[in-house]
């Protein structure tokens, strides 16, 4: 219930006369306890309405497990994409090593005295 300060009454009381202060006072006081009277009403239908809200802005249990299963299809993507590029870059190193072991063949072939630093290469190369 709502009540006036005493400073509100006096102000009116001042300036109206003390009998138009009282009613002008309880008319205030009856505007208050309505508007606090509707306010207390409204109270649960706010708190349903935030609830809905929040529900819908938030992450349930079922979302979260999709999400995880997502990134599990995700991840498993990734590691068949990584065992393609290995196997590529695998076959890719092996032809490589090749070329650098004929090369290697062709300078010694023309070149005797590189002979030496080439076997050494191709020591470290194994």
């Amino acid at each position: 219930m709502a009540v006036l300060p005493y400073e509100v009454y006096k102000t009116l009381e001042e300036e109206l006369g003390k009998e138009k202060a009282e009613k002008i006072g309880k008319a205030i006081e009856e505007a208050l306890n309505t508007i606090e009277k509707r306010a207390y009403e409204q109270k649960p239908i706010l708190k349903a309405e935030l609830k809905d809200e929040l529900t819908k802005e938030l992450a349930t249990k079922a979302d979260i497990a999709q999400v995880k299963a997502e990134l599990k299809e995700d991840i498993a993507e990734v590691k068949a994409g990584m065992k393609v590029m290995e196997a590529k870059f695998s076959s890719e190193l092996k032809l490589i090593k090749v070329w650098l072991l004929l090369l290697t063949l062709l300078v010694a072939f023309f070149n005797r005295d590189a002979f030496g630093v080439l076997l050494e290469i191709i020591k470290l190369l194994r």
